[in-house]
């Protein structure tokens, strides 16, 4: 199950975020988060003319018009900070998360509150189009989920 958070559309940009069960393949989980997505707006798409995630990912339509949602991002990738492309999820791990979030092992809501407040000043993703990723920690300190969010430009 996923769940998504909210959109907000600002400048042209639309800042999306969702958290999916935790899984040690961040390339599975967004593959599963973005067809559970795909299925839920299915309607949309196939107006256009298209039945499947890989026909909406083959078809070019997504740079055409984005979808202002993680259907925007089709690759988990690890990198430096802001190197990240267009269509990239970077996944942010140990430095990163303590300076992004205050703690080495954030929950959920301090992820959800960090990410809200992310349109107040500097917070990845710097680039239109990509995304990041972190997991989310239970009380008792093991993970509990991932969660991805990102900007899409028009």
């Amino acid at each position: 199950m996923s769940y998504i958070i909210g959109t907000v559309t600002c400048m042209g940009a639309s800042k999306w975020v969702y958290f999916t069960p935790f899984d040690m393949d961040g390339q599975t989980a967004l593959d599963r988060l973005r067809q559970a997505v795909f299925a839920r707006d299915a309607d949309y798409y196939r107006a256009e003319g298209v039945e499947t995630l890989a026909d909406l990912d083959d078809s070019g339509w997504l740079e055409e018009e984005p979808a202002h949602s993680v259907l925007d991002v089709e690759r988990v990738v690890w990198c430096e900070p802001d190197t990240e492309d267009a269509g990239d999820v970077r996944m942010i791990e140990d430095p990163e998360v303590l300076e992004l979030f205050g703690t080495g092992q954030p929950s959920r809501e301090i992820i959800r509150q960090a990410v809200k407040r992310s349109g107040d000043g500097w917070f990845p993703p710097f680039g239109r189009g990509s995304g990041c990723c972190t997991v989310t920690y239970r009380s008792d300190g093991h993970p509990d989920e991932l969660c991805f969010w990102g900007t899409t430009g028009d």
